[in-house]
């Protein structure tokens, strides 16, 4: 499992930093912190599970955002948020304590976490991503695959069987084969690149393999390695093969 703090949700990370008693009611408090530099409308909910008083619903405060309805977190900042669990009975929480917790209804995070070691883990995330399943987010993926028949012609490859692995919500793997049409390649060699851009058209990573006559048997998968963007995966609008030299 791994530590809540330590995780990213599209750039927002969580972290549960203080337990206190006020009037007689426990209050956790969550620091939500925004790592991006553009503001982020969040909205929460949460139940709490006890291992000794069962579950009990969540009430979320703070002086300035409205969690329920959501608000704006501000560009590099943070917020901490009062939780009040909802029961005269708890005075603390303990190992073995759970809490369902989803950000923009599991659109952002949909988990459960876990309190083990006096700290707070990811026990699941309900097997979404951004409120996608994987496999739904992989195939949107591959439908934003481009690449160029025309300029592949020119350089006599085919670049086909395309294909994309999300690994979180940042990092994908891109992988394409590629054919010699004529079974060889020219002396100078070529280039394989992909390029990402987002839903505005702008360029957030480029790759490329290069290949020469010697290394190059008229076939290949090309792998792209673990590529970490600086957008989250579901803002990817296209993906570009295409050679070069």
């Amino acid at each position: 499992m791994e530590l809540l703090k330590n995780v990213q949700f599209r750039g927002i990370s969580f972290d549960i930093i203080q337990e206190v008693m006020k009037n007689g009611n426990l209050y956790l408090i969550m620091r939500m912190i925004n790592h991006n530099d553009k503001k982020k409308k969040l909205s929460l909910e949460m139940n709490y599970i006890s291992k000794s008083h069962g579950l009990m619903k969540c009430y979320i405060f703070t002086l300035d955002f409205g969690c329920s309805s959501g608000s704006f977190l501000q560009p590099n900042s943070f917020v901490d948020l009062e939780i009040k669990l909802n029961s005269d009975n708890i005075r603390y929480t303990e190992d073995g304590d759970r809490i369902e917790f989803e950000v923009n209804e599991g659109k952002v995070a949909s988990l459960l976490l876990l309190k083990q070691d006096n700290q707070w883990f990811i026990a699941e995330n309900n097997e979404k991503f951004n409120g996608l399943d994987l496999s739904h987010l992989n195939k949107e993926l591959k439908e934003r695959i481009e690449h160029f028949e025309g300029i592949e012609e020119k350089f006599g490859l085919m670049l086909q069987n395309f294909s994309v692995r999300v690994l979180n919500e940042n990092t994908i793997k891109l992988f394409c084969e590629v054919l010699a049409l004529n079974g060889d390649v020219s002396e100078e060699g070529f280039n394989v690149e992909v390029a990402i851009y987002d839903n505005e058209n702008n360029i957030h990573c480029l790759k490329s393999i290069s290949k020469y006559e010697g290394d190059f048997q008229g076939f290949e998968v090309f792998g792209f390695g673990e590529i970490t963007l600086d957008i989250p995966v579901v803002e990817i609008g296209k993906i570009r093969f295409y050679p070069t030299r």
